[in-house]
């Protein structure tokens, strides 16, 4: 069993400088020992303001290095699966920001390397899995306190994370603005959308999307517009549950008859900070303390649905998913 984790990250542009301060900052038994960048800024941040052991301009150099356990996957997201698999190759555990690539052939492939490898823990970052609110959400939905979800309802402001504040723009709409409300719906329901279809209204998007067992999605994206405010609803046969985006420990639950509820996150949880939750978790995986339950093909499911409506987008007409 390790008694300390130590990792070395890909990366150290504005993304990548954060989640290196928040290993170095915050997280226990995590010790940041090595770094690879591409430009002199970045080595020059390595070196001088993390002085870090070992610093890199190649990444062949790091995944060769014997002292490291973890690797940071924290580039730019065409760069991400081609890294990814060179250091689960290398017999390294590996954090992966997401989107884990710009396609969804590449998200499989690192995927199906992670699957070769048993032994080795391969992580997506998720700031919906790992938010305190959002477990109790699941929780209640599982308690069948609003039955069967029939609809949902969600814009893309509704979660903010450190990916999105400060990754660089992929190219893709969907991959920056809607992968984390996707990953959340997907996980309530439990269930794939087999049908999309964006309906284009000025500014806004509607992408609507349907289960096999006939729930149904619309999900709101208006990228001209930031909202301070957002709401979540899931509707079920027995009444429903509504969330704010202003609200990080509670949210409320209705039933058919009309009684109003409201459902909080204990009041001794100190910690909400979904990103560092993670990472402690993935420590603990690590070092053998919790059990290992994160899926790669979930951030997978959540590409080809955010890729999706951006074919239907494109070609204006619904998408069938297979």
């Amino acid at each position: 069993m390790l008694y300390n984790v130590k990792a070395g990250i890909i990366g150290l542009e504005d993304l990548g400088r954060q989640f290196a301060h928040l290993i170095n900052d915050h997280v226990k038994n995590l010790n940041l020992i090595a770094a690879c960048g591409r430009s002199q800024n970045e080595l020059l941040f390595a070196k001088n303001d993390l002085s870090l052991e070992y610093v890199y301009s190649d990444e062949k150099s790091l995944f060769e290095n014997h002292d490291i356990d973890v690797v940071f996957v924290c580039s730019q997201a065409h760069l991400r699966p081609h890294q990814a698999i060179q250091a689960i190759e290398a017999g390294k555990h590996v954090y992966i920001i997401s989107p884990t690539a710009l396609n969804v052939e590449d998200a499989k492939a690192v995927f199906k390397a992670a699957d070769s490898k048993p032994s080795q823990r391969v992580m997506v970052s998720s700031k919906v899995r790992f938010t305190p609110l959002f477990q109790l959400l699941k929780q209640t939905v599982e308690s069948q306190a609003i039955g069967k979800i029939r609809h949902i309802t969600v814009d893309s402001d509704l979660i903010q994370s450190l990916n999105q504040q400060y990754d660089k723009p992929t190219g893709s709409l969907f991959l920056d603005s809607t992968l984390n409300e996707i990953e959340l719906c997907l996980w309530l329901i439990d269930k794939p959308f087999n049908s999309v279809n964006v309906k284009v209204n000025g500014d806004t998007l509607i992408c609507q999307a349907e289960s096999n067992n006939n729930t149904t999605l619309d999900l709101i994206l208006q990228p001209q517009f930031s909202k301070k405010e957002s709401y979540f609803s899931i509707y079920g046969d027995k009444g429903h549950i509504t969330l704010s985006n202003n609200n990080e420990r509670s949210f409320y639950l209705i039933n058919n008859e009309g009684d109003k509820s409201e459902v909080s996150i204990k009041d001794n949880l100190k910690f909400v900070y979904a990103e560092y939750l993670q990472l402690h978790h993935f420590v603990e995986v690590i070092m053998g303390k919790q059990k290992f339950t994160s899926k790669l093909s979930n951030s997978v499911s959540t590409m080809e649905l955010a890729l999706a409506f951006e074919k239907s987008k494109v070609l204006g007409e619904p998408i069938v998913l297979i």
